[in-house]
Formats: structure tokens, C-alpha cells, sequence
């Protein structure tokens, strides 16, 4: 892998890690917890939401509007929907190669805003065929208004596996298995959960385009697709689209009319400014149904830094 796909592969890692963190409880750096029942909304500063009611809502009940507690409905759930997404390649970092990046990210919801900075992620090629690496935010969670509530967010650790590399003769292909560590104890499941990514890339002269599929044992199905462009030898631009569908049923959930599918777009750019150092930014939003998991900003930049290890 040359200079620019490693910097370039900086630059996803960094914004999708930011963005999957964000999306895993439909902007989850704080993991569930919740304030006022409001669905996927961690605290500002608040305890972990106790149980909801027992009794099932009944059928046909009104849908309430998003804020409405679980109490004024007796619906038993948590009010969360479990949403998961990732973007990867099948390029594979050189064995003693890496990369290491630091940068922010925003996102804004109806009733809730959330600032992670910094963001760190970093990967090392240990073989020809296998790389691994990690990530970490540390998030600035609120409700406008309310008092920020702060902390290191979920960790995401994964190792690249390439099946086959890409060239402009045929797709390549590379699972990336990974474990996702929250910052803060979930409100149910296990404390460690994982995700399956299954990644192909196809390369052109002058642009590429790479996708992911796969699975989060929290309970969420995920496609992602982007198209790369390059502008300039040191310029290239980027779109991507991602979706989500939250496997697990939840009374709650569906009683506050939180959609079990998310979509989310966003476009995004990359500048090289030294052989071993590029800038990259990133602006998107959900364009599926909108509801109190949908964002209403998406927006992630920072530094990537390419080094060797002797």
C-alpha cells in the first residue's frame, strides 16, 4: 500500500469509528443511559433511567411523541433502538506501517447534542495480509441547555484480515472482526459485544469504491457503500451512505415510534499535505424517517499521521 491509500485509510478508519461510536445507541458514547426516558439520549449528568412499567401497551395504542415517559404509557422496554454501522476496505496497511489519528466529531439530535474530543485511532500492518488497530472518543454529552456530562466513550478494537487484495483487475475483499468495549456498563446484555464487517473494494484509475456488511451482536444489520474520487495527486473527495436495522424487539421502543431502520448520508474530503501527514473532513445527516434517534448533523475532521515501526 502506498502513501496515499494508508492516509487515505486513516481518514475512514478515524470518521466511521466516530460515527459507528455514535450510532451504536443512536448516539451512544455514554451507552443508554438516558434521562427522562427519552429514547437513546445518554445524560446530562443523570443516573441510568430505572425500569420501565411491566404491563405491554396494548394494540392499536397512540404512538407518543418522543419525551413522552414510559410511565404515561405502561410500556415495559428501554426505549432504545440498537443501530450499528461501519465502512472499511480491503487494503491492508504494509507489516511495520501505520497510521494514527487525531480528531472531533459532532452530532446533533432533537433534544440532545454530543461533542467527542479528541477522537484517537490507530492501525499497524503485523503481516502482509492482517492488520489491527483501535479506537477511542472521549465525549461531551447534553441536552441544550442541561449540564454536560463527560467521559471516555465506547473503545473499538479489530483486526483487518485481507482475503484477497484489490487491483484494477478484480475486487478484493477482508473481514474486520471486532470487539466494542463502552465506556459506561450497558443497561442490558453483556459488557462486551462484537461486530462482523465483510468489506469489498474495487479500484479504477483515478477513484475506487469500497463497501461493508455485516452484524453487531447487539442486535443491528448494516450496509455501508462509498465512492472515492481523486481531485488532485494530494486531493480526493468522497460520498458515502450507510444503513442500519435494529434487530431486537422493544415495546418501548416502537410505542414512542422509533424506527427499527436508520439511513444516513454524508460527503466527505481528504488533503495530503506531506508525505506522511493529510487533513480530512466530513458533514452528513440521517435522510431516513426522522425521530429522536435521527441526526440532524454528522460532523467529523482531525489530522492523520502515517509512521514506521523498526
Amino acid at each position: 500500500m502506498t502513501l496515499r491509500p494508508m492516509l487515505t485509510a486513516a481518514v475512514v478508519t478515524a470518521v466511521l469509528a466516530a460515527a459507528v461510536t455514535a450510532e451504536a445507541q443512536g448516539q451512544g458514547n455514554a451507552y443508554g443511559r438516558t434521562k427522562n426516558a427519552r429514547p437513546a439520549a445518554p445524560a446530562s449528568g443523570a443516573a441510568p433511567a430505572g425500569p420501565a412499567p411491566s404491563t405491554p401497551a396494548p394494540s392499536g395504542s397512540p404512538v407518543p411523541a418522543a419525551g413522552s415517559s414510559a410511565a404515561e404509557f405502561g410500556v415495559a422496554g428501554l426505549g432504545i433502538r440498537n443501530f450499528g454501522s461501519w465502512l472499511d476496505d480491503a487494503s491492508i496497511l504494509p507489516a511495520g506501517r501505520g497510521f494514527i489519528s487525531v480528531g472531533m466529531g459532532v452530532w446533533r439530535m432533537p433534544g440532545y447534542q454530543e461533542i467527542d474530543v479528541p477522537t484517537l485511532d490507530t492501525s499497524v500492518g503485523i503481516h502482509r495480509r492482517v492488520q489491527v488497530g483501535g479506537s477511542v472518543p472521549y465525549f461531551h454529552a447534553n441536552e441544550p441547555g442541561g449540564p454536560v456530562a463527560r467521559g471516555f466513550g465506547t473503545v473499538y478494537l479489530n483486526a483487518k484480515v485481507q482475503l484477497r487484495a484489490p487491483s484494477s483487475r478484480g475486487a478484493g475483499f477482508s473481514i474486520t472482526p471486532m470487539l466494542e468495549v463502552p465506556g459506561a456498563a450497558p443497561l442490558e446484555g453483556s459488557r462486551v459485544s462484537w461486530a462482523l464487517p465483510l468489506n469489498v473494494e474495487l479500484q479504477r484509475t483515478g477513484w475506487r469504491t469500497y463497501a461493508s456488511t455485516g452484524y453487531f451482536s447487539r442486535g443491528a444489520f448494516f450496509a455501508s457503500a462509498a465512492v472515492e474520487r481523486s481531485l488532485t495527486d494530494r486531493v480526493w473527495v468522497s460520498g458515502t451512505l450507510s444503513g442500519s436495522y435494529s434487530t431486537r424487539e422493544d415495546a418501548l421502543s416502537t410505542a414512542l415510534g422509533l424506527s427499527r431502520s436508520r439511513l444516513d448520508v454524508s460527503g466527505g474530503a481528504g488533503v495530503s499535505l506531506s508525505p506522511a501527514l493529510a487533513v480530512f473532513g466530513s458533514l452528513g445527516r440521517t435522510i431516513s424517517r426522522q425521530d429522536a434517534n435521527s441526526s440532524t448533523l454528522a460532523l467529523a475532521g482531525g489530522i492523520a499521521i502515517n509512521f514506521e515501526v523498526r
